[in-house]
């Protein structure tokens, strides 16, 4: 539990002064570096997250009788890192909307920082450790697993790491991250280049359609963790690292494989 709180402490900290260097005290030049900033952001993101991979796959391939945790510090930072950086996101871009004004749009460059270097960790780490087996749903997930259960009240087994729903929802934030992601690449060409109007017009728009439907998928995800019975150990397990009964941590399966290839 202690080693969660560094974590957390240290993480906080990182943002807070994030948050003072592209605000405050250093706000122009890196508002005037700021594609320079973007791209080496992503870039340390996908080092770290390659290099924190290989590391865990290193120590998992050796006897352990500790037992495994649901959640690794790679993945509290990814998360809660990304989590952060879309937040300020969400705040600053209504804020773009509603008033303008420089304030806003550094504060959702800083945004924009956070969620690049975090999603470049959790990219480098998802493909490298294999997390797309248990993150991404089949359609059994989807239509038994969600729909059905949550919709229609039928009761469907779990046998995997992840809930079909939880499944069924990160293919949902993929999906709307990945429009916001591509879009707001394009709205960010005018800093390297020339865009028609027409192309960013059409951009921005879709940019802002997405935004809300990842403002009230986030709101929907936040309630059910907080309210729905089943989903409240899984929240605690981010922050205690233990895995709740009933929850495999998928650790045996990932050394399973691990001794099948020897």
């Amino acid at each position: 539990m202690l080693k969660r709180i560094l974590i957390i402490i240290v993480l906080a900290a990182f943002i807070a002064t994030a948050g003072i260097v592209w605000t405050h005290s250093l706000a122009n030049y890196f508002f005037k570096a700021t594609r320079w900033i973007f791209i080496v952001a992503f870039a340390v993101g996908l080092t770290t997250g390659a290099t924190g991979s290989l590391l865990k796959q290193s120590r998992r391939s050796k006897a352990s009788t500790q037992l495994a945790e649901r959640h690794t510090t790679d993945a509290f930072l990814e998360h809660w890192g990304t989590a952060a950086g879309i937040f300020i996101m969400i705040v600053s871009g209504y804020q773009m909307h509603n008033r303008g004004g420089l304030p806003a749009i550094r504060l959702h460059f800083l945004g924009l920082f956070l969620t690049l270097l975090f999603s470049g960790y959790f990219l480098a780490d998802f493909f490298i450790s294999r997390k797309y087996s248990a993150l991404f749903p089949n359609i059994k997930d989807i239509i038994d697993g969600t729909i059905k259960k949550y919709l229609l009240r039928i009761k469907s087994k779990e046998t995997g790491k992840y809930l079909s729903s939880q499944k069924a929802s990160f293919l949902l934030f993929g999906i709307i991250g990945g429009l916001i992601l591509i879009t707001g690449i394009i709205k960010l060409i005018p800093f390297y280049g020339r865009l028609p109007f027409n192309v960013l017009k059409l951009a921005t728009t879709i940019h802002d359609i997405s935004a809300w439907a990842l403002a009230i998928l986030l709101a929907v995800h936040i309630l059910l963790a907080i309210i729905w019975p089943t989903y409240r150990p899984l929240l605690l397990s981010w922050f205690n690292g233990k895995n709740p009964s009933g929850f495999p941590s998928g650790e045996s399966k990932f050394n399973d494989e691990e001794k099948k290839k020897r």
